[in-house]
């Protein structure tokens, strides 16, 4: 790689060498993300579902997502019985 960050993208080569590298910065970046955050494939049943919804209206801001709401229901945080 001749280009390196912080100089001008001059020629073709510069250019195909910065897209490399952000390609590059860009996998690590989901790499650290996927690592902090596991994914939970969850799809509930139709019951569960109208609890969630039910629960996710009465919420304002971040408290209102379904991961919020998942998260109270299964710590006990919810209110819900």
């Amino acid at each position: 790689m001749t280009w390196q960050p912080g100089m001008p993208i001059i020629t073709a080569k510069d250019h195909a060498d910065w897209q490399a590298l952000r390609r590059a910065r860009k996998l690590e970046q989901q790499r650290q993300r996927r690592q902090r955050y596991p994914r939970i494939d969850y799809y509930p049943s139709a019951k569960a579902r109208v609890v969630i919804e039910a629960v996710a209206r009465t919420r304002r801001g971040p408290d209102s997502t379904w991961s919020a709401v998942i998260d109270a229901l299964v710590l006990g945080t919810s209110g819900i019985k």
